[in-house]
């Protein structure tokens, strides 16, 4: 049941992309239906043509014209109907695949952090692209399976007209040979999802490797993540590959030994028939063509439907990206509000990941609007669980977070996280120019702004000394810059915003120490001059003295909360502790 759900929604998805496009896609499908009747009227023009020459009547060209007008209309009708199919696709195709495309991407980007932290960026990639392929194969089987069942249904008709006893004998045919093969359809159906699946798990784990291909090079890991590879793909996908070929070639097999009984069959009964002068040379000539159309036609419609279930399987694989359900962080009440004051109350907060060991349990804070805070503690403290509840990554167990005298639950995802600029520990840049990914904040930025913010974050100097300047790209993730530039690039892309709330996590944490000497003093300038509100989780101590107060969480409870010089003069306090480790170079 869940699967046929599964299956259900594929069509309907498809569907939605198709309805403004249906008088096109009639028009693109109507010429398997003409292609059966070209066929038809070819072999019936040759039958008038046999009956006509061989009988006593033909005199002149009057009593074959009929059979000719039937062979010339057939050929311009076939010619008109694929052409008019063509002018159609080019109305549709590109279109439905645009729409598809941005439908798919749209989807997967509104999945939770928890998603993409669990789910191989590969995997999606590779599943994205077999949603896209899928389409791009399914949109074009009137050209293969309509073409070749329409022609089979019409032939099957044609001969109930002929003779009863041909048409009774092809149609039981049918109806075994369709019992006997849907089955093994369903079953190269399944076949094929495993083998599908298992391709997106071995290019899952390129994608993984090619993503770490600095730690494949520096820890000398090439030969070894090549031999994994191999593993892989010999247990997983090319062990299914191979199942799924086996079955292939028995469905075809089997279906070659039902055709040749029904073509046999038919040619000794047309002999018989043709002895006792029970048939004529034109119709038992009409009936074997017809016969042959049936096979070779129906041949192509298994083989077609063997390619149909083995695409069809990686199309829906891979649509199951697009099944798992997103975790809802929004309200359907939840509006765009604009924030005009940066003051955070937090109210008896509790959360846990996944329903495990609770991360803060009645957790209260409240830090004004305009206050520089510094959050510091041990490793798994809370500190950065603390920063993804204020900017919405995750629902609460509990409590709430108001923030401008608004409750975050009322305001929409986007609308929070525009008004609240994020300086991470980790940055990754897009593979776009140095200007564009400072300006990424906000929407169409001058070039004054982002020279503004580039001085701001002591990262200008360094873009004017590039040949390119801030057209200069910065290659995948940020790689061709160092990891002090990123993060001052990322520095300038969070102040741009000029928003209400900034928050730092560990902002300089990766950078030297005279670069970060000097982002200090330009943040100090900053905040000196900023009416916004700063939360700053921070390693290094030394970063945050010059904070209004420092709040000091540990197991997620705040156990000390006070200005610096405060803090430092308790002698047995916990932050206490944390600065004499650190001053005596003992890494916390």
């Amino acid at each position: 049941m869940v699967k046929e759900k599964k299956y259900l929604r594929g069509v309907i998805f498809l569907w939605e992309l198709f309805q403004p496009y249906r008088i096109w896609i009639i028009l693109m499908v109507q010429a398997p239906l003409l292609s059966a009747l070209y066929v038809f009227a070819n072999n019936y023009s040759l039958k008038l043509l046999v009956d006509t020459f061989t009988s006593d009547e033909y005199q002149n060209i009057k009593d074959i014209f009929f059979a000719i007008c039937v062979f010339v209309l057939a050929q311009v009708s076939h010619g008109v109907s694929w052409r008019v199919s063509n002018i159609a696709e080019w109305k549709v195709e590109p279109f439905v695949r645009r729409d598809l495309l941005l439908k798919v991407y749209d989807y997967v980007q509104h999945h939770s952090i928890t998603f993409f932290q669990n789910t191989q960026t590969g995997i999606i990639t590779s599943k994205i692209k077999g949603i896209v392929d899928g389409y791009d194969y399914i949109l074009n089987l009137h050209h293969t399976l309509g073409r070749s069942l329409c022609t089979v249904l019409l032939s099957i008709f044609v001969l109930l007209f002929v003779n009863i006893y041909i048409f009774s004998f092809v149609l039981l045919w049918h109806v075994i040979l369709i019992s006997i093969m849907l089955p093994m359809c369903s079953k190269l159906n399944n076949i094929s999802n495993d083998y599908a699946n298992s391709k997106h798990k071995v290019i899952g784990n390129i994608s993984d490797n090619i993503n770490n291909i600095f730690s494949l090079f520096y820890f000398s890991k090439r030969s070894e993540e090549l031999k994994r590879l191999r593993s892989l793909v010999t247990n997983e996908s090319m062990t299914k590959h191979i199942q799924l070929e086996k079955y292939n070639c028995r469905f075809a097999l089997i279906f070659n030994i039902l055709y040749w009984v029904m073509l046999f069959t038919v040619l000794v009964f047309l002999i018989i028939l043709k002895d006792s002068s029970g048939i004529s040379t034109g119709n038992m000539l009409f009936i074997l063509l017809t016969c042959i159309t049936i096979s070779v036609n129906l041949w192509e419609f298994i083989t077609g439907l063997s390619e149909f279930f083995n695409k069809i399987g990686d199309f829906n694989s891979s649509f199951s990206l697009l099944t798992v359900p997103h975790d809802k962080v929004d309200v359907k009440s939840a509006k765009n509000i604009k924030l005009f004051d940066g003051s955070i109350i937090i109210k008896d907060l509790s959360f846990a990941y996944n329903q495990g060991t609770p991360i803060f349990s009645g957790l209260n804070l409240s830090i004004k609007s305009g206050e520089k805070v510094g959050i510091v503690g041990y490793s798994g403290a809370g500190k950065s669980t603390l920063v993804y509840l204020l900017l919405k990554n995750y629902l609460l167990d509990s409590g709430e977070i108001i923030i401008g005298k608004t409750n975050i639950k009322d305001i929409t995802s986007d609308s929070l996280r525009e008004q609240i600029a994020l300086i991470p520990q980790d940055t990754l840049l897009f593979h776009r120019s140095i200007a564009e990914n400072i300006g990424y904040g906000i929407s169409n930025p001058s070039i004054s702004k982002i020279r503004k913010a580039s001085q701001l974050a002591n990262i200008d100097d360094f873009i004017d000394s590039l040949p390119d300047k801030y057209e200069t790209l910065v290659g995948e993730k940020g790689v061709k810059i160092s990891g002090g530039q990123r993060q001052r690039i990322a520095i300038a892309r969070a102040l741009i915003k000029n928003t209400p709330i900034i928050i730092l996590d560990e902002a300089t944490s990766s950078l030297d120490t005279v670069t970060e000497s000097k982002i200090q003093n330009s943040i100090s300038s900053i905040l000196d001059h900023t009416q916004s509100t700063v939360v700053a989780i921070a390693h290094r101590l030394s970063t945050i003295r010059h904070m209004n107060r420092i709040i000091v969480i540990d197991k997620g409870k705040i156990i000390e909360d006070g200005p610096f010089e405060q803090l430092l003069k308790n002698k047995h306090g916990h932050f206490r502790k944390m600065w004499d480790n650190q001053v005596n170079n003992m890494i916390v």
